[in-house]
């Protein structure tokens, strides 16, 4: 096969003729996150309930380097990292690490229980680590200051700029980018138009 290395549009136009898209095409996500294989996952480890509390307390208290925390039920204290591990929860894996659909980690429970977690903040008017340390401590936006908020179905307007300043302030505090996170995943909602730099 001979030709020209580049072809002017022109060129590729007489070769392919003219393409218009069909207006239902939209580019879809390479994301593995499927709710109905995590939930499935998490009511096999037949734990849903210590996972709930577990995702409430990593969601509300936070979690990292290696540190998951601890909650008390009636007299006991859990150890999150042991009931993770037992329920095959996978801890600790590198950064944009391959997973399957039905892999658990600590933020796919948090996303899980999103709704869950929103309950017990409302319930309780039990105040996160992210609202106390990166907001301006509004009492109105403080069921929405968790980790996993950002996939709630029913943010509005004003409480989507609200957890987009708390990341801001929280990326130029900790020198970290989850605010870049949290927008491609209001635009991917709908919540958020998709912006060309």
């Amino acid at each position: 096969m001979s030709g020209a290395k580049y072809l002017s549009r022109e060129k590729i136009n007489e070769i392919l003729g003219i393409l218009v898209l069909d207006a239902t095409f939209l580019p879809m996500s390479q994301d593995t996150y499927n709710e109905t294989a995590i939930i499935e996952a998490i009511a096999r480890t037949k734990k849903q309930s210590e996972l709930h509390m577990a995702a409430i307390n990593l969601s509300c208290i936070g979690y990292g380097g290696q540190k998951y925390g601890l909650f008390k039920l009636k007299n006991e204290i859990i150890d999150i990292a042991t009931l993770l591990k037992t329920c095959n929860v996978k801890l600790n894996l590198p950064k944009d690490s391959k997973l399957a659909e039905i892999d658990l980690t600590p933020q796919r429970l948090c996303r899980a229980f999103r709704n869950h977690t929103r309950e017990y903040i409302r319930e309780k008017g039990f105040e996160t680590y992210l609202y106390r340390k990166y907001t301006n401590h509004n009492p109105k936006f403080a069921e929405i200051c968790f980790r996993g908020a950002e996939y709630l179905d029913d943010l509005n307007p004003d409480e989507i700029e609200y957890l987009t300043d708390l990341y801001i302030r929280l990326d130029r505090e900790r020198g970290t980018q989850i605010s870049d996170r949290i927008q491609r995943i209001f635009q991917a909602k709908g919540y958020l138009k998709r912006k060309v730099p």
